[in-house]
């Protein structure tokens, strides 16, 4: 049993998930994986209602041999609050940049409520 109900999102787009067959939002397995792709999905000071969710993104400079280091720590930033709040814990990150900068991470934590480890694998263009 979950401790909340939210929509899955696509670590990609950001975009919820839908069941093909009936066209209704699929159900996510962690509400805990839903902030965090929400948080990694929002660039700081971009959301009116709430202008520190987010991650620094513009921090992350493409063209720097410490572009990987400075991704992760932007990340781990942005995520500082859920981890602080007691949503995720044992947060680890990974970045790095391939052709054309593109930035490619990895999130691996521990939804606190479930006790269950999740993995977010996903790419930003910087």
């Amino acid at each position: 049993m979950t401790y909340a109900v939210t929509r899955d999102l696509s670590a990609d787009t950001g975009n919820p998930s839908t069941d093909p067959r009936t066209g209704a939002w699929v159900r996510a397995s962690s509400p805990a994986t839903a902030m965090v792709l929400l948080a990694l999905r929002t660039p700081l000071g971009t959301c009116p209602v709430d202008p520190g969710l987010g991650v620094d993104w513009r921090s992350v400079d493409k063209l720097r041999t410490s572009a990987p280091a400075d991704a992760v720590t932007a990340i781990r930033a942005g995520l500082a609050r859920l981890v602080s709040g007691g949503w995720v814990a044992d947060l680890d990150a990974t970045a790095k940049v391939r052709a054309g900068g593109v930035l490619s991470y990895s999130v691996t934590f521990l939804d606190v409520r479930l006790a269950t480890r999740r993995t977010i694998t996903s790419t930003r263009s910087l």
